[in-house]
């Protein structure tokens, strides 16, 4: 593994419990592809997008939408 996977790892992993408890709160999350409400945990998928080095920004899609998603971010990177 390279060095800069093993130290994003327990951010990622902070991640996802951030939007789990998130979720408990709330009882939905905002599908970030579409904008609908998610109200089931399992039909969410978390995208981590690299903002630099060492940050991701995690992001909700539903999951039948998450392949458009991942699509359509690759394609909008210069």
């Amino acid at each position: 593994m390279e060095n800069g996977v093993i130290e994003i790892l327990p951010e990622r992993i902070l991640g996802m419990q951030r939007l789990e408890a998130l979720f408990k709160e709330k009882g939905y999350l905002i599908c970030q592809s579409s904008g609908e409400k998610i109200y089931d945990f399992e039909e969410i998928v978390a995208v981590f997008l690299p903002l630099s080095s060492s940050t991701d920004q995690v992001m909700t899609v539903r999951n039948d939408m998450a392949t458009e998603f991942m699509h359509k971010c690759l394609l909008s990177i210069p």
